[in-house]
């Protein structure tokens, strides 16, 4: 009787185990003043042009799907426009957390996160709920983000922690930003 527990036991295990979400995490280097993060599994790479008003900027995006999460790691280089001009750097950045707010399906708050604060957005997609957290950093030189998208149960039984705590901001993040008191 006692060897039939044990054997239930492993049997029970092996199932749990196969059920289990795989969290491989990979080092990721991104932006062009040495952003680095992990991602669960090997980065799929993809840039698109996304236009913040008349300038086309390249969004290349770094992401990893793993346990139903979806991690992400952007980079996009700014232009002469835009890193000389440090008030278009902050109308990017509010343009890009309002982004994030309508992609979630949620009104865009009167009052925005502080520049480069981590923020969670509960939102929804296509299948229901969604939580969206995401932190965004432009410098004088590149806009970066970070990205954790989930429902809330596979958001909860995530290592998200672990994404979070391996990020590293470029050298180039502003002075007494959120990024640089990680």
């Amino acid at each position: 009787m006692r060897a039939i527990r044990i054997l239930m036991l492993l049997l029970c295990a092996a199932i749990l185990a196969g059920c289990s979400p795989r969290f491989n995490w990979h080092s990721v280097v991104f932006g062009e003043q040495g952003a680095s993060g992990v991602l669960p599994d090997a980065a799929h790479v993809q840039t698109k042009t996304v236009q913040f008003g008349s300038i086309p900027l390249p969004l290349t995006m770094h992401s990893a799907h793993a346990g139903g999460v979806l991690f992400g790691l952007g980079e996009a280089p700014l232009p002469a426009s835009l890193s000389g001009d440090p008030q278009a750097r902050e109308r990017l950045d509010r343009w890009a957390v309002a982004s994030f707010y309508r992609t979630a399906g949620v009104p865009v708050p009167a009052t925005l996160p502080a520049p480069g604060e981590r923020f969670v957005i509960e939102g929804h997609g296509p299948k229901g709920r969604l939580r969206f957290e995401i932190q965004i950093m432009v410098t004088n030189t590149e806009w970066l983000e970070a990205i954790v998208v989930a429902t809330p149960h596979d958001f909860d039984r995530a290592p998200v922690d672990d994404f979070w705590l391996a990020l590293r901001w470029s050298a180039a993040a502003p002075a007494g930003s959120a990024a640089t008191q990680q």
